[in-house]
């Protein structure tokens, strides 16, 4: 006869599957990666500024928005060629030192940064059912998916899309906006514009995917029984109000919702955000 766990050991199993699933779902906090600090740079340090023209004819070529206003990747119908030109783009960034440029400049850089990551990651393991899926290191097992992987190299430092979102974008310029420009391949997640970030016109466009996004029934939707939102809101409460519970307040500025709010219900769909075939 096998011996029987105990059950301390059971106990320990389930505190252990019970945090394991906390860590899948706490979200990153801001905290400052001072490196990255614009000033920790001086004007003469400046370097070339990268070129996104292969990037912008990408987003042109295999960005669709489907009949919901989604912003859908044809990943199944990009070449090897044009797949190879976005792997070399992301390479040439590690010689490029964004520090000493304008603070547009340097947004409108690691948000174009960040997306051209998150389409050239699923691009290498396509296809594949979430971006969740794609694990590379032990650390993809504690983080729900590949945030915290060294992914991109910018002025000959690694870095991961956690890096990029929160501990530089999120802590340096405290922009609520940057939640809605950085797509990650999911069906649940603000679009990825089928245009690229411009430091001349960054203002415009983030209103834009803030606007785009909370119109959308994937960012807000008014049911009978409670409004229904986003999940970037239930993680990243603290970016758009001091206290969760006054997070209706944000909703009412957007002049989608009038007095204090009922009830908020958090949805998010982690799906890629795939053309779909006819096949489904």
């Amino acid at each position: 006869m096998k011996p029987k766990p105990s059950r301390f050991l059971l106990n320990l199993c389930l505190a252990g599957v019970l945090c394991f699933a906390i860590t899948l779902e706490a979200a990153p906090k801001a905290e400052l990666w001072e490196e990255w600090l614009p000033n920790s740079r001086t004007t003469k340090e400046q370097s070339e500024k990268p070129s996104w023209e292969l990037w912008q004819a990408f987003l042109e070529r295999y960005v669709i928005t489907d009949s919901t206003g989604l912003n859908r990747v044809d990943y199944a119908a990009v070449t090897a060629e044009d797949e190879l030109a976005l792997e070399r783009l992301q390479t040439s960034l590690a010689s490029i030192d964004p520090r000493g440029w304008s603070a547009d400049e340097q947004q409108a850089f690691w948000i174009n940064s960040y997306n051209l990551s998150v389409v050239s990651l699923v691009l290498q393991h396509y296809p594949v059912a979430s971006i969740k899926d794609i694990r590379l290191s032990f650390k993809s097992l504690f983080n729900g998916g590949p945030w915290e992987d060294k992914l991109i190299e910018v002025a000959g430092i690694k870095l991961s899309l956690n890096d990029i979102e929160h501990r530089i974008l999120r802590p340096i310029w405290k922009d609520q906006r940057f939640h809605f420009a950085l797509n990650c391949a999911s069906v649940g997640c603000p679009n990825l514009s089928n245009d690229i970030y411009r430091a001349q016109t960054l203002n415009e466009q983030l209103n834009l995917a803030e606007k785009t996004f909370l119109q959308s029934p994937r960012g807000f939707l008014r049911t009978d029984k409670a409004y229904q939102v986003s999940s970037i809101f239930n993680w990243y409460w603290q970016d758009f109000s001091d206290k969760k519970a006054n997070l209706w307040e944000y909703f009412q500025e957007q002049g989608l919702i009038e007095g204090p709010v009922k009830t908020f219900q958090y949805q998010y769909d982690w799906n890629l955000n795939e053309v779909r075939s006819e096949r489904g």
